[in-house]
């Protein structure tokens, strides 16, 4: 099924579910950013309500997902549900109602009651994606416009949402290669000239930005990102020379801000 279509109905899910709650949904990530490869990309989207969802209707959620996995890119899906409010008035970490991913799917069948409780809940990674949607594309943006349901985030959000993920990145290149080599360019292309680039994106700016005996890696990690293959070999102490580099890099203009 197109992505377009996938889209479209799991906008119609929600509309249903929701009725008079639903604010929107936004999706996000390479798909916004212009480099999803539904070989190696999950879809990823923002649920945007007026007021808290109930019990019953979290787990609405998640079964129709669960009962149409079949629609979605090999590496899945990952989604969160909002509030309204705190789209508008972004705190640090975000507080959500629901999320749920591929890597969640075994804990939801095994146990409901670790995702759907009445616990507070917050999530650090919200304000990166709340971002991303902040780049305008109206063809992703169901129900309101982006434009009026998110505000702007701050930068020191936007950079303490994202630094964890890149201590994450040096410490595992050599288990992830084309995400961490790419994570770390586009990282430092967001610190260094305020971009909000797709990984495929961060690694061009980086080969022309960037005084680096490594653009072979970031090259390579480019094709393996936006191939269909998994055939691809990286020098592992190469990958942690890179890695170190990076975060030296990534530091220095920290420390300068």
């Amino acid at each position: 099924m197109r992505v377009e279509d996938v889209m479209k109905q799991i906008d119609k899910w929600l509309r249903d579910i929701l009725k008079d709650n639903y604010v929107g949904v936004y999706f996000h990530g390479s798909l916004r950013l212009g480099s999803f490869n539904p070989n190696k990309s999950d879809l990823d989207f923002i649920i945007v309500v007026k007021d808290k969802i109930d019990a019953k209707t979290k787990e609405l959620i998640w079964n129709k997902v669960l009962d149409n996995l079949d629609i979605f890119p090999r590496k899945g899906f990952e989604f969160s549900v909002v509030l309204e409010n705190d789209c508008r008035n972004i705190k640090y970490p975000t507080p959500y109602e629901l999320h749920g991913s591929r890597d969640w799917i075994e804990r939801y069948r095994q146990d409901k009651s670790l995702i759907i409780n009445d616990e507070e809940k917050t999530d650090p990674d919200l304000v990166s994606h709340f971002n991303v949607i902040n780049v305008k594309n109206d063809s992703l943006d169901f129900g309101k416009p982006s434009k009026d349901v998110f505000a702007k985030v701050p930068k020191e959000y936007v950079i303490a949402s994202n630094y964890n993920d890149i201590l994450d990145c040096v410490k595992d290149i050599t288990n992830n290669p084309p995400y961490c080599v790419l994570n770390l360019c586009r990282f430092y292309a967001s610190i260094k000239e305020g971009l909000t680039l797709s990984k495929y994106d961060g690694g061009k700016w980086a080969i022309d930005n960037i005084d680096t005996d490594y653009n072979d890696i970031i090259k390579t990690a480019m094709e393996d990102y936006s191939s269909s293959e998994n055939s691809y070999v990286y020098d592992k102490e190469r990958l942690t020379s890179f890695a170190a580099e990076m975060k030296k890099l990534i530091d220095g203009t920290l420390s300068q801000t």
